[in-house]
């Protein structure tokens, strides 16, 4: 019974409401307990009553009643009200054939349970048995009594009904992508908004030219959101709309559409049939970039209801707002940012690192947070999230809210500062402080604040924000942007790096159990030699005479490196073939799967730099998946293992004198910067929203004493004294 207690927050969260999730902790009392009656009452603040959530009856030989005769219990009155009363467990008599225990957060009441049995009175073991799940069930209803307020004296049956609140709560989440925003939330639920579109009783009887002018003004819409993203990312990722715009063409769907019509049925009926049976083609297809088709459709159809019932586009209204959703493609984020929303509040407790990523290149601040009950939100709250520390704040008070406009006003001024022409530790030693960038909006801020280089331009991007896979002059003239933007600044160019939760949906079809153990990064390109080919070819034509720098991603063997570089080589033959001859690149490896610490000297040997990917060198050295929510404290940068790794790989780069950089999350964090400082790391690479920040903190750190905590942590071999020796704790 403890093991399915520990299950409590996966039983929470598979429950439609907080009545069913009580249902179901009685159904496992009842398995366990050997009881014949049990009732949960919770406490509600504005009464301070206690009010029956979920109960099963006695069975007596009389009949059936009630385990407690009165719904609302006042403290003190009954054995749940004496419960909450004094804290601790109450007996009926003597003959403890009845038990109350108080539900309660350290000193704070949150509710009770009544268990009651017909014959074998209640023990110590029956006891504490019960103190252990009340201490877990305390830690989930302190946060989801935030949300659901008790009916009291409504003549309706007790419930938690609509989420609503009525006092300032702050909560911890993950900050995804930096920044602070506040505004009212607005739901991004496109099942639940389909769903109510089917329950529409239309007062009147439609035209086909309505539905063929509603349909012409989503294209219209479409057209011009394309040359918003267009004109914002300057890039090819307003493509990503391609297929909305491919639906509407589509001449078996307008005909279907139109032979209803002609039938008599009613033209948004119509729509809503013709819709229904796609979309159940595309679920069932085995296809998963079929299957994606159902969230294009769903998207399409919502915009021409909105247009022929002569309402707002959702989320049209979205302006200035905290976006909540479970999910997000690139195509929402892109179309989000369009639409100028403050920030987002992901409520799936995870999220993909390329939606991170875009989030960030587009400068959303984004939040992460294991709580999908805020969906079910009726009405739009005030909310705060702060992409910076993961902290979210849900009605927050005046004082709250003047504290983040500060912020916000600060933020704002610094927007102006620039860089230090370079970066030097307290004690004068230069440290070579470069950017990751994603899209052209990363570059360009880049350059504005002063940064001193690309230390990693993530290529994927063009290929991920697209319906199709992006030709080879598509990729030159972005990459062309990048080298005219970077001007006399180096860049290092990374492969293609897609699988794992990166995925081109227009791939051929196939299907991973693991995906972040399957076709990833040069796996991928080396796989796809045409496309790699193209890809190498586009970017040293877009480099002219500038000497850039080509970064091979996930390198786990001799020959993965060496099979890369003949596919180099090949390339550049063709353009030489073609008349042209690039200028040749200084080639690297991505450390990030530890099969290669061991054969490091050797690759040394064949590389002009390294770089090392911490996140997904964690990720493989300790075998944890990084956007699994429930690992989450598993995955820890900390681990003597991945430091210690670290530092052979900086002396080994070092003994064979060639440049090492850190591009992964670690880079930009207070606490590891002076580790990786005294381990001898001199090249660092953030995300332009971090330089300023990353910069500030070298600033401050000497290598004495950088070398000095590197050596203790290294001295030991446990997390909590390591956690001791970086400060912690």
């Amino acid at each position: 019974m403890l093991f399915e207690f520990s299950e409590l927050d996966w039983l929470f969260h598979d429950s439609e409401d907080i009545e069913s999730f009580l249902n179901r902790i009685i159904e496992l009392i009842y398995k366990h307990m050997n009881i014949n009656g049990c009732a949960v009452y919770l406490l509600d603040e504005s009464s301070d009553q206690l009010v029956l959530m979920a109960s099963e009856h006695i069975v007596q030989q009389s009949g059936t009643t009630p385990v407690e005769s009165s719904r609302y219990l006042k403290r003190g009155e009954g054995l749940c009200g004496k419960a909450i009363e004094s804290g601790e467990i109450e007996y009926s008599s003597r003959h403890r054939l009845k038990m109350a225990v108080p539900i309660s957060r350290g000193r704070i009441p949150l509710g009770a349970i009544l268990l009651t049995r017909s014959r074998r009175p209640f023990n110590r073991i029956d006891a504490g048995t019960m103190r252990v799940l009340t201490s877990q069930l305390a830690n989930i209803l302190e946060n989801a009594r935030t949300f659901y307020t008790p009916t009291i004296n409504t003549g309706l049956e007790p419930g938690y009904g609509s989420l609503e609140f009525n006092t300032q709560v702050i909560m911890q989440g993950t900050g995804a992508s930096p920044g602070q925003a506040f505004g009212e939330s607005y739901i991004l639920d496109r099942k639940r908004s389909f769903t109510e579109l089917r329950r529409i009783r239309f007062e009147r009887l439609y035209t086909y030219i309505e539905l063929s002018a509603a349909i012409d003004r989503t294209e219209e819409q479409l057209l011009e959101l394309q040359k918003s993203v267009e004109e914002n990312l300057s890039d090819s990722a307003s493509l990503i709309f391609t297929s909305h715009l491919l639906i509407l063409k589509d001449k078996s769907f307008n005909s279907e559409i139109k032979k209803r019509i002609n039938a008599g049925i009613n033209p948004p009926a119509a729509l809503l049939t013709v819709t229904d049976n796609y979309i159940k083609a595309f679920a069932e297809s085995d296809n998963p970039f079929v299957r994606e088709k159902v969230e294009d459709l769903e998207d399409l159809v919502q915009r021409i209801f909105s247009n022929l019932l002569g309402e707002e586009t959702a989320p049209a209204n979205a302006e200035g707002r905290i976006v909540i959703a479970k999910s997000l493609y690139p195509s929402d984020i892109l179309m989000l940012a369009s639409e100028r929303i403050a920030g987002i509040l992901m409520v799936s407790g995870g999220v993909t690192a390329h939606i991170s990523i875009l989030a960030q290149s587009l400068k959303i601040p984004l939040v992460i947070a294991d709580f999908p009950e805020l969906m079910k939100s009726e009405y739009s709250l005030p909310i705060i999230i702060d992409g910076d520390t993961g902290r979210f704040c849900i009605n927050p008070d005046s004082s709250l809210i003047d504290e983040y406009r500060d912020i916000l006003d600060r933020r704002q001024t610094a927007k102006n500062a620039v860089l230090d022409d370079n970066t030097f530790t307290r004690c004068g030693e230069k440290i070579n402080l470069l950017t990751n960038i994603n899209l052209i909006p990363d570059l360009e801020e880049a350059v504005k604040l002063n940064a001193a280089g690309v230390g990693l331009y993530r290529t994927e991007y063009p290929f991920l924000l697209r319906n199709s896979f992006p030709t080879e002059e598509e990729q030159f003239a972005i990459y062309k942007q990048v080298i005219d933007l970077s001007g006399d600044l180096p860049v290092t160019f990374r492969t293609l790096d897609v699988g794992g939760d990166k995925i081109l949906s227009y791939y051929r079809d196939y299907k991973e159990e693991n995906p972040f153990l399957g076709l990833r990064s040069i796996r991928f390109s080396l796989q796809n030699p045409a496309i790699f080919r193209s890809q190498i070819r586009a970017i040293l034509r877009a480099a002219g005479e500038k000497r850039v720098k080509l970064m091979f991603p996930m390198i786990s063997t001799m020959e993965e490196l060496r099979t890369a570089k003949e596919l180099l080589q090949q390339s550049i033959e063709d353009l030489e073939n073609d008349g042209f001859y690039p200028v040749i690149p200084e080639v690297g490896a991505m450390i990030e799967i530890p099969s290669l610490l061991a054969i490091l000297d050797h690759v040394c040997e064949e590389v002009d730099f390294l770089s090392i990917g911490t996140n997904d060198f964690i990720q493989y050295m300790l075998a944890v998946d990084r956007n699994n929510e429930k690992l989450k404290d598993y995955y820890n940068p900390h681990n003597p293992s991945v430091l210690r790794g670290l530092k052979f790989i900086s002396d080994t780069s070092r003994a064979h004198g060639i440049d090492l950089t850190i591009c992964g999350e670690m880079a930009h964090q207070r606490e590891y910067l002076p580790f990786l400082l005294g381990i001898g790391v001199r090249n660092l690479s953030v995300s332009t929203g971090y330089l300023m920040e990353t910069q500030q903190i070298i600033s401050g750190i000497s290598l004495d004493e950088a070398e000095a905590i590197a050596d203790e942590v290294l001295s030991h071999s446990s997390i909590y004294e390591i956690e001791r020796a970086l400060g912690f704790i």
